[in-house]
């Protein structure tokens, strides 16, 4: 018998009444039910396991058990406690991919985030549509200077609505579809308010969602605020859900994109950017990347820049939403387009006007930090000095000693033989033949 038993027989059961057994443990008479009270809570469930087991299994359970001397050892490899060492850091491993160029890589957990109406979710079904046909995602637009296209890893891509309907859907992916002249076949997946619902906080629902991926490597998710099982988005109960869905992304190999709603401001918000994030710490503390969307009211464009990043820093970037409508008004075509980045406080912004002040002169330091502080008003002077310091020692820039000890700087000369031309910081100079 499994367990320890009382010494008094069980209740209803009068003593000298039990059944002859056939061995020590198989008990044919046993019922875990009606002898609860009787055993040890954890000897019931082992018993009651056994005696679903086919008999095979059994007799092989029982052999064991008279025979623990044959029990095979623990296989050390069996531990999934495996410790990482120096020598595992320095083997060589496959470079880090991305989905999309520089933002998005294969496993891992970003967010999308920013108020209602800032056509976060639009944007990201028009980079899901491209993703699925390995196109580039917001080409440069023709009507405006500056912008550049973003390259993406063809591959499949699981879209997981739970926030706008399946009118909606259709509506917005086949308007996308027919500015990207996409076909029919591309390997797009929607799915919308299905059933049952996708529960972030229940690992069978992470484990479900999973195994419809295969291997796509674009997950986005519409939104967090509908996925997290009822738990409050400030409350720490978050740190399950974030958990989850950092598993989702381990598994799937994906990069799982969440897109959420940022914080009411009433004043309250903090001077550092991800403050904006709505919902408890954990969430932001989870993340691999996350971007805040902004769009001016009653514009058509929209600016993109990373609040955190646990890597490379992402460039804020600007998209412009086309679109056309049909006779009833509704959404026929539409596609974003990528302009000049509205960005006057980023580290590229400061590069940026370094590199075009110096692009037919040289300066001296003192001449191009002015320059680039006139330029970018609300940046700091040791901001734009470390930025001209750290362009020198990549050799973006040169520095040549001046007068009285002067610093001055300039554009390195880039020779490339193509048609005998020489170009020089952005001037084409005919090169004269030999």
């Amino acid at each position: 018998m499994i367990g320890s038993q009382k010494k008094e027989p069980p209740a209803g059961k009068p003593e000298g009444s039990e059944k002859r057994v056939k061995s020590p443990i198989d008990n044919e008479d046993y019922n875990p039910q009606d002898l609860q009270s009787q055993y040890n809570p954890q000897a019931i469930k082992l018993a009651s396991q056994y005696i679903q087991e086919n008999a095979e299994t059994r007799g092989e359970i029982q052999h064991l058990i008279l025979h623990p001397d044959e029990i095979p050892e623990k296989d050390p490899a069996a531990d999934s406690w495996q410790p990482l060492t120096m020598a595992d850091f320095y083997a060589p491993r496959e470079p880090v991919k991305y989905i999309l160029g520089g933002i998005f890589r294969e496993k891992s957990l970003n967010i999308v985030y920013g108020p209602p109406g800032d056509l976060k979710s639009m944007l990201l079904q028009d980079l899901a549509v491209c993703v699925s046909m390995g196109k580039q995602w917001l080409e440069v637009a023709k009507w405006q200077k500056g912008g550049s296209p973003i390259p993406t890893v063809q591959s499949p891509v699981i879209w997981l609505d739970q926030d706008m309907g399946i009118d909606e859907v259709f509506t917005r992916f086949a308007a996308l579809g027919k500015a990207h002249k996409a076909p029919p076949g591309i390997p797009l997946k929607v799915y919308s308010f299905q059933n049952p619902p996708f529960d972030a906080n229940d690992p069978a629902s992470i484990a479900m969602l999973a195994t419809r991926v295969n291997d796509a490597k674009l997950i986005v998710i519409d939104n967090l605020g509908t996925i997290s099982g009822g738990i409050e988005e400030n409350a720490s109960g978050m740190r399950l859900t974030m958990s989850n869905l950092r598993l989702l992304a381990e598994t799937t190999g994906a990069a799982v994109v969440l897109i959420h709603h940022q914080r009411k401001s009433n004043g309250a918000i903090g001077s550092r950017a991800g403050d904006a994030l709505r919902g408890h710490s954990s969430i932001e503390a989870a993340l691999d990347l996350a971007l805040q969307v902004d769009r001016e009211p009653y514009s058509d464009q929209i600016t993109v820049k990373s609040t955190k990043s646990r890597s490379r820093e992402v460039a804020p970037f600007t998209a412009y939403f086309t679109y056309t409508t049909d006779s009833a008004g509704d959404l026929a075509a539409a596609q974003f387009y990528s302009v000049e980045p509205e960005d006057n406080a980023s580290n590229y912004a400061i590069e940026r006007e370094v590199m075009a002040a110096l692009e037919n002169n040289p300066m001296t330091i003192t001449a191009l930090w002015q320059a680039v502080k006139t330029a970018l008003p609300d940046v700091g002077r040791p901001r734009i000095l470390d930025q001209i310091r750290k362009l020198e020692s990549d050799h973006r820039i040169l520095m040549t000693p001046g007068i009285n000890n002067s610093k001055v700087y300039s554009v390195p000369v880039r020779t490339v033989r193509s048609g005998s031309q020489r170009f020089a910081g952005g001037n084409c100079e005919r090169e004269p033949k030999p």
